[in-house]
């Protein structure tokens, strides 16, 4: 990742009275401000090319538009997005209210409002595509090499690798529905305004993926980096709030309800693998954090039944 530019930049950049340099975010660069008119909002980076970056703009005002809970690019008398540097930023709103806290009743508005998202009738076909990965060989030994070192049960780790591997033609064949997708539904990007269900304020690593695959990637890292959320994943009383709450706008088709086990897999290789490398001795170490990364580690497909 880059440098970001200085917080005078950003404000010179975008109009913008004031931006704070100190990121609300300790993994990315998220950052408080004020527009002309005094409203607040934050300047953050999103898609990193300038076709991604306008579509995500274009998918979120139309999501906002039909009445989707999501942040979109507030209105400046300058382009919004724009490019600043070797990155592209927006700035969006700032959504004031509380974050997650693992309420039963929040589990079921996330399901509620990513059933919502995947419902959508917006054509997602601007947002760039999912990219589908190559089996290599060389780089799955070297990163069970990298997570031996962490995860309390490697052999678990290699046995998912190799599933990975072997189910990859199937998903890859499969007429999966995509769909506009966020393709980063967890609670650390979700906030609850006072008296209402929760808003999307981290749409931008977005893009147009298979709608079964975003729900297993949020069905697995939904408590990842959320100080306030529980040290585990899903249990079955919020696994089944989650999935009722989202299947209630979204009927999975008979393909997706085969290759669900297949999807979790899939995503917790893809995904999870990368969650429990990326973190360091000091996240394992955490209490929290570590007793996730623990769980995740652990897991299996069909802890996370589709009925």
């Amino acid at each position: 990742m880059s440098a970001s530019p200085d917080a005078a930049t950003l404000a010179a950049v975008f109009g913008l009275t004031d931006v704070d340099p100190a990121s609300l975010s300790p993994w990315s660069s998220v950052f408080r401000g004020s527009a002309p008119d005094g409203s607040p909002v934050v300047v953050k980076r999103t898609a990193h090319q300038a076709a991604n970056a306008h579509a995500m703009a274009d998918w979120t005002r139309a999501a906002a538009t039909a009445g989707f809970a999501v942040v979109s690019p507030v209105v400046l008398p300058v382009p919004n997005p724009q490019q600043v540097g070797e990155d592209w930023w927006v700035v969006y709103p700032w959504v004031a209210g509380g974050p997650y806290r693992g309420q039963l009743a929040q589990v079921r508005q996330a399901g509620d409002l990513l059933g919502r998202q995947h419902a959508l009738g917006i054509d997602p076909s601007a947002l760039r595509s999912y990219r589908w990965p190559e089996v290599d060989p060389a780089g799955v030994a070297e990163e069970l090499d990298e997570l031996a070192l962490k995860v309390p049960d490697p052999t678990l780790m290699t046995a998912l690798a190799d599933r990975w591997a072997r189910q990859l033609p199937a998903l890859q064949a499969a007429p999966l529905p995509a769909v506009g997708v966020s393709s980063d539904f967890k609670a650390v990007n979700l906030v609850w305004p006072d008296g209402r269900g929760p808003v999307l304020v981290d749409p931008d690593n977005g893009g147009r993926e298979p709608r079964l695959f975003d729900l297993a990637l949020a069905v697995l890292l939904f408590h990842h980096e959320c100080p306030t959320a529980p040290g585990r994943l899903f249990d079955d009383q919020e696994w089944t709030a989650f999935r009722d709450a989202y299947r209630a706008h979204v009927p999975l088709d008979a393909v997706e309800q085969r290759l669900w086990r297949e999807a979790v897999d899939h995503l917790l290789w893809e995904e999870g693998s990368w969650a429990l490398a990326d973190n360091d001795e000091q996240a394992w170490a955490d209490p929290r954090q570590g007793s996730f990364l623990r769980d995740l580690a652990t897991t299996r497909p069909d802890r996370f039944p589709l009925v």
